[in-house]
């Protein structure tokens, strides 16, 4: 039987979403340096919440879908439990054409879960309560000979235990790797770092750019983390916008005016969409706008996966 050929494999995280929403919450500045704000809510009370939905997230999750409505052949790379919420996951992923034979179905931990709770007003500020369940579960002997036939992966955030042997048998297949490393791995910058002159594109946010080094001035910033190693490396800034060098210059693309819904998956869309992008060789200029848009569209919608965009969409 011949091995399936796929244009990108999402490595890391699914989980089911369970967002609602509530007005009244309320922000508490505390002036401690670590912990500038809380989100509270009077002891006690039964909070009422207006709005529930239940949606799909995770970054392998996420970045599967949104490659395949882009027209990929994508698959995705994870573990769920053997239990509904797992059922559940599969049949999204199947319905929006992701290849799912890569999935382990986990049986002793149940799939993870998030609850997000937003405060329903103008702000819209949430915490989210994350139980990652099956996807700690995640190791290198996941990683079949399968998966070396793909031209890109797509790397979201991996398990704290083990991460390293994941990348390492990643690594090894030479094929082109696009990083957006998780809370776990942003820890240990050094071990990030031994992997970087493999990378093809590592894509960070601005405060996770700086745990890197530093500096208040963006180009010097983007210099830098190409210096590491990276052929791309890509700073997002909200509503900033984005930023890129390559081997010729440094980018920018403006943040398109959006009003905010939701801001679950949003780093999500904009990397899916720029590696989708280079997938058909696009330059690094056109890989902008089309994450500007794909990002721009789910900051619209509630949940990670509801506004992402189609090919045709994406080009108009």
């Amino acid at each position: 039987m011949p091995k399936k050929q796929f244009d990108l494999i999402t490595v890391g995280g699914a989980t089911v979403d369970i967002s609602f929403y509530s007005k009244e919450g309320e922000l508490v500045s505390t002036g401690n340096a670590v912990k500038q704000k809380l989100l509270a809510f009077e002891y006690g009370a039964k909070i009422v919440a207006d709005r529930v939905f239940n949606t799909f997230g995770g970054g392998c999750s996420n970045v599967a879908v949104s490659a395949a409505r882009l027209g990929l052949k994508t698959a995705a790379l994870c573990r769920v439990g053997k239990d509904d919420f797992g059922k559940r996951i599969l049949v999204n992923l199947t319905a929006n054409k992701v290849d799912i034979s890569l999935v382990k179905l986990d049986e002793k931990n149940p799939t993870g879960f998030t609850v997000i709770l937003t405060v329903d007003n103008p702000s819209k500020e949430h915490i989210a309560f994350v139980h990652r369940g099956a996807n700690t579960a995640l190791n290198d002997k996941d990683l079949p000979s399968l998966a070396i036939n793909a031209k890109w992966f797509y790397v979201t955030s991996l398990p704290a235990v083990g991460w390293q042997k994941i990348m390492d048998k990643l690594v090894a297949t030479e094929r082109k790797i696009v990083w957006n490393p998780g809370n776990e791995q942003l820890k240990n910058i050094p071990a990030i770092k031994k992997y970087l002159n493999k990378i093809e594109v590592l894509i960070v946010n601005h405060d996770e750019a700086l745990e890197f080094k530093k500096l208040k001035d963006m180009k010097g910033l983007l210099a830098h983390l190409k210096s590491l190693g990276p052929k791309v490396a890509v700073i997002t800034d909200g509503a900033n916008g984005a930023y890129a060098i390559d081997d010729k210059k440094q980018y920018y693309m403006k943040a398109r005016s959006s009003k905010p819904i939701n801001t679950l998956g949003v780093g999500d869309a904009f990397g899916s969409a720029l590696t989708s992008a280079l997938v058909y060789d696009k330059n690094i200029k056109e890989a902008l706008t089309w994450g500007i848009k794909n990002s721009a569209s789910v900051v619209a919608h509630i949940g990670a996966q509801k506004g992402l965009l189609t090919k045709r969409e994406i080009e108009k």
